[in-house]
Parts: structure tokens; sequence; C-alpha cells
């Protein structure tokens, strides 16, 4: 999500210290950027199933989440059951937006976001294509957010957020996800894969135990998936998450202190020091497509640090480990 760090640094603090993310509900902000032509094909009609939703349906692991294209979900079949779609923006990996007209002439945007963190699963009480869903609206009105629960270990799915001036927001946002629910069982848009891209590793997999053990100095928990391409893991006085994302290439905006981490590779870091001493870390690994860049992001937090404790050095060394063992195009 194009700055999104740097415009809620206190949201992803607080989602990093939460001890997985499993019980923060952050704010839903969208981001426009890249535009991209609306997807063809897709079912008009929404999908329908009978008996108790299920979740950990294969169709809908992890594994193939990542791999899908979310601006392929935002087809102009599925978009048309509920107004005039205009060109899909994608936002990070697992994310797409289009920001169009109801059939009335009204705004109306539609968000889709793959493997979103569901920290209130238990309260799934609808049956959306065979998944359990949850409906969400605004006091305000305008807003609605429509989420089916994919995954149980951890809490995960797939959130549709409608907004604009449009009337019964949460009834389009449940015609769309009946839709895209449909597609992604029946015909998934799938990401091409170049060479050296981010887009499909578990970030959980990205650091062996023993960077690990150090960087965090101590032993750690397991690492916590908060969705699919950010995890979190914490010792006795660190936490870490690493976000894989897309977003401007750092070198090109105000993303904090320029750092040389190697191999011709620099760094952009920012420091926080109070009662805990916390660094954000970034840098930039392949370009995507357009002025999207696939980005490394960092985020680590001394809970009782030393005097003079640089947060910044272990961050430092972790980059350092990633830019020699992630996957090169």
């Amino acid at each position: 999500m194009r700055g999104l760090l740097l415009a809620a640094t206190g949201t992803v603090l607080a989602v990093l210290l939460a001890g997985c993310g499993q019980s923060v509900d952050t704010a839903k902000v969208t981001y426009q950027r890249t535009t991209v032509p609306a997807a063809q094909g897709g079912g008009s009609e929404p999908a329908t199933a009978t008996g108790e939703p299920r979740t950990n349906d294969p169709a809908f692991t992890t594994d193939k989440l990542r791999t899908i294209d979310p601006c392929g979900l935002l087809t102009t079949d599925i978009l048309s059951n509920v107004g005039e779609p205009e060109e899909n923006n994608r936002g990070d990996f697992a994310e797409c937006s289009n920001y169009m007209k109801d059939s009335a002439g009204e705004n109306l945007s539609i968000t889709v976001t793959l493997g979103d963190n569901v920290s209130n699963a238990a309260d799934a009480d609808q049956n959306i294509g065979g998944l359990p869903a949850i409906e969400n609206e605004l006091d305000s009105g305008d807003a609605c957010f429509v989420t089916v629960v994919t995954s149980t270990d951890p809490n995960i799915g797939i959130a549709i957020q409608v907004g604009g001036d449009s009337k019964d927001l949460c009834k389009s946002g449940r015609t769309v996800m009946n839709g895209v629910v449909d597609l992604i069982r029946t015909d998934p848009p799938a990401y091409e894969k170049p060479k050296g891209t981010l887009l499909s590793l578990d970030p959980c997999e990205t650091v062996k135990d023993a960077t690990l053990r150090t960087v965090l100095a101590g032993s750690t928990d397991a690492g916590a998936p908060y969705n699919l391409h950010w995890c979190n893991w914490h010792s006795a006085t660190t936490n870490l998450g690493i976000w894989l994302r897309l977003g401007f290439d750092p070198s090109k905006g105000t993303n904090g202190q320029a750092v040389p981490l190697g191999s011709g590779v620099t760094g952009y870091q920012s420091t926080t020091t109070s009662s805990a001493a916390s660094c954000e870390l970034q840098f930039a690994h392949r370009r995507f497509s357009g002025d999207d860049t696939e980005i490394v992001h960092i985020f680590l937090d001394k809970q009782k640090p030393k005097k003079g404790e640089d947060p910044c050095k272990p961050a430092q060394t972790l980059a350092k480990t990633l830019i020699s063992t992630l996957p090169k195009a």
C-alpha cells in the first residue's frame, strides 16, 4: 500500500506489538495506485451454497491465495452487477480497488483484499459461497466490510470494503464477494511469477532460526503470520516483523536515512526512541511493473533497550542476510 507505513506508523507498531496481530482490528484504508483494465470473465450470477459453511477449503489455502492476482477478481462481469466499473487500481500484492459508479450514478468504491487478518472470525454468522462470512457497516453508513473466513490457523480471510454514496453498500459487498469466491473456486486469475519475485514467498519462512536468535537476542516464538505477506516473531526482549510488499522505490521518496547494506543495495531507516526503541528499515528487492517495486520492510522493536542501544543495528544485520538469501531476479 503506497505510503502506508509512513502514514500509519502507530498502526503498524500496534500490530507488531500485539504478538501475532490476531487481536488487532486495524483500520482499513485504501490507497489508489497503478491503473489496470478491469479484467474480463467471471460468473455474473452469485454462487449459491447450502449446508453449513466451512473454512479450510483447499481452493483457498494461503499458498494459493498468494498466487492470485486480486485485480483479476474485480472483473467487468462481477462489478457490472453493482454498477458501472472503471479501471482497477492495484494496491499491494493482495489488494485491488475499483472506484466506480452504481446504477444510479452514485460513487461506489470496491476494494478486495486477499489473506486479510480476521480478528473477529468467531463472529462469522453468515454464509457466502459456502464460507463463513461477517458483515460490518460503519455507524455513519458510508462504508461496509464483508469478509469470508478461509482459514482458521491462523484466522485469515478475504475482505471486501465498499464505500461511497451508493445505497445499501453491504448488499453490493455481498454481491461482489459471491462472484469473487466463485471465481477463485472455478478459475482463479494467477499472477505471472517472474524470476526473483517475492509474491509467492511465505514470509514466515524467509529467515532461518539461527538468524532469528541473533537478531532477537535469544530464543523466539514461531513465526506468526499477520497476513499473506507479513510475519511477526517475538523474544523476551524484541519484536520483529517482516513485510514483503509493493510500493514506490524507497530511493525515490522520503523514507528515512539512507544506509549501505552491501551488494549495491541501499536501505532506508527511521528510528523511534521512548520507553522502547524501534526501527523501520526497508529496501527495494526488484522492479515489479509500472512504478511499483517489490520491497522488503523490516520492523524491529526493543522493549527495554539498554542506554544508547541502536535498534537499527540488528535490523541491518537481518536485511543483509535477506539480501543474500532471497530469490534473485
